[in-house]
């Protein structure tokens, strides 16, 4: 007998077989069960959730001439293996992308006027239903509004926003959910053990789970695939990552946590490693930002990511959450510039290291190539090392504006509308500044100028510096629109703004995703258009 693969294998042939759409079967066996059916359904998801297998098994449950006590197709009679064999005349599966003319759809509706040849109803399921044209479709309406009585259409589509709205208010409309990650996992657990198949570690079902990313289809396909690497019964990590062509969960340990810790040298060793060994490098992306996310998506229970192996342990200390949405948000916009650039992996490879060093960079407390070191502890053993006589701890312009907030509030306010332009300079003998402005700024500027404000900032400058006046050197400098949008230059206000955007954007997105919200956005049809945030 010639293989099946595992997707159309285990089709669900009953109701309580469908995996995570049990809103959708449940009103489905109802309507059978007090005689209730429509004369139009519109199944909407995205792929592989179960939307035409579950429009063929209600077919054959309203057709079945020997219906279980709980509304299944018996699976025995003439009608329910007539559907199975594809040899049915009133069953008729047909696919919108390939039947998509007016004369495709006319030819559809002189068919319904004829009665059933067996039962009482004759089923249409038309299977990507928006790939119809607009012609198609207007031709479609009038049957569609109003078939013979023995007529049931059932649409289904990925993308219900194309369809014409005339089409779905003629429907009564399911929309299936993207599988959980658990529901997944525990279907591959099932099929695994009734096909003898064994894991060498449980985390291989669930992360084969997590890159069906919601499809039971794309899973089993992915399931399907590593058995067909792996030729053995027993499937490994390392099986797993071969035949997808994925970086070891060890490997993505690694870059996440050199990310977290600021270690460029080690992250790019890594990475450098995974695409000689040739690891497709959007997948390689997308496991670093699958990561990323588990990160956010657990930061109030750190434990969990150190049992799971996602992170190394304290690997998190000093990171702020406001920092964990900056690196996703900016791995998401960059990634998806560097796989459209003329060499991605060198632009991959970059961006990492400019992660990696965020501090240093949105801090503006770079130095000249010949003084930065390569990590935070580097920068610590440079330091001591530089000298034999012990010197000062190194102070920074991030930790002279909340010295200047509390001691002079006013000038830090207006200080704040500029920023760095270069590196300040900070040694033994002198503390060199240099602010710049922009244009429409320039008020700011001024009023730092100003005399009595100058000595004022000045010598708070000179208190937390420990330096006499004579040894601050202070310029500022006006920037032209050109200038700042050259220089990429932002102000301290703007990015402080930028940050609190994000946060509450990231806050928004937490309020959108929960579960319990999109439940009743589903249950009420509707989507929620404002969310207000408590400052």
């Amino acid at each position: 007998m010639a293989y099946q693969v595992l997707a159309r294998k285990w089709r669900p042939r009953k109701f309580e077989e469908v995996v995570g759409q049990g809103h959708v079967t449940r009103t489905l066996q109802n309507a059978i069960k007090q005689n209730k059916l429509a004369h139009a359904y519109l199944f909407t998801g995205t792929r592989g959730v179960g939307k035409t297998s579950i429009a063929r098994l209600f077919a054959k449950a309203i057709r079945c001439e020997n219906r279980s006590s709980d509304f299944n197709p018996c699976l025995k009679c003439v009608a329910c293996l007539d559907i199975d064999a594809g040899n049915s005349m009133d069953y008729r599966e047909i696919d919108g992308a390939s039947n998509n003319s007016v004369d495709d759809v006319r030819s559809l509706i002189d068919n319904v006027q004829y009665l059933p040849t067996r039962g009482q109803h004759k089923i249409y399921v038309i299977d990507e239903v928006h790939m119809l044209s607009v012609s198609a479709f207007n031709a479609l309406l009038k049957t569609l509004e109003e078939p013979p009585a023995h007529v049931i259409f059932i649409l289904a589509t990925t993308d219900p926003q194309k369809l014409l709205g005339t089409v779905i208010s003629r429907c009564q409309r399911y929309d299936f959910k993207n599988v959980s990650v658990d529901l997944l996992e525990g279907h591959v657990l099932t099929i695994a053990k009734a096909e003898n198949i064994k894991f060498s570690t449980p985390k291989i079902a669930h992360r084969l789970a997590e890159l069906g990313k919601g499809s039971v289809r794309d899973t089993l396909s992915i399931f399907d695939q590593v058995l067909g690497l792996s030729g053995e019964e027993t499937l490994t990590e390392e099986s797993l990552s071969l035949a997808l062509g994925l970086a070891s969960t060890t490997a993505i340990k690694e870059i996440l946590t050199s990310i977290l810790t600021s270690e460029p040298k080690q992250c790019s060793k890594v990475v450098l490693q995974l695409l000689e060994e040739n690891i497709d490098l959007k997948k390689l992306c997308d496991q670093i930002l699958d990561g990323m996310y588990k990160i956010i998506n657990a930061i109030d229970d750190q434990q969990l990511l150190y049992k799971e192996d996602i992170i190394a342990e304290k690997a998190l200390g000093g990171v702020t959450i406001a920092e964990l949405f900056w690196i996703y948000e900016t791995m998401v916009k960059d990634f998806n510039w560097a796989m459209s650039s003329m060499s991605p992996d060198k632009v991959v490879l970059v961006l990492l290291q400019k992660i990696c060093l965020r501090r240093t960079i949105l801090s503006g407390d770079d130095h000249k190539l010949s003084d930065v070191p390569q990590s935070h502890a580097e920068k610590k053993t440079a330091t001591i090392e530089e000298n034999t006589v012990p010197r000062k701890a190194v102070k920074t312009w991030d930790d002279f504006l909340p010295f200047l907030r509390k001691n002079s509030p006013a000038t830090a306010a207006n200080i704040e509308h500029g920023n760095l332009i270069n590196p300040i300079s900070v040694s033994e003998t002198s503390v060199s500044i240099f602010l710049g402005f922009p244009e429409d700024s320039a008020v700011f500027k001024e009023y730092l100028e100003e005399k009595d404000t100058l000595a004022r900032l000045k010598n708070n400058m000179a208190d937390f510096f420990e330096i006499g006046l004579d040894k601050i050197q202070f310029k500022t400098k006006l920037l032209s629109v050109e200038e700042k949008k050259d220089t990429n230059f932002k102000t301290k206000v703007e990015i402080d703004d930028e940050i609190k955007l994000n946060d509450e954007e990231a806050k928004r997105q937490k309020i959108l995703n929960d579960p319990y919200v999109q439940e009743a956005e589903k249950l009420f049809n509707t989507k929620i258009d404002k969310i207000i945030l408590n400052q």
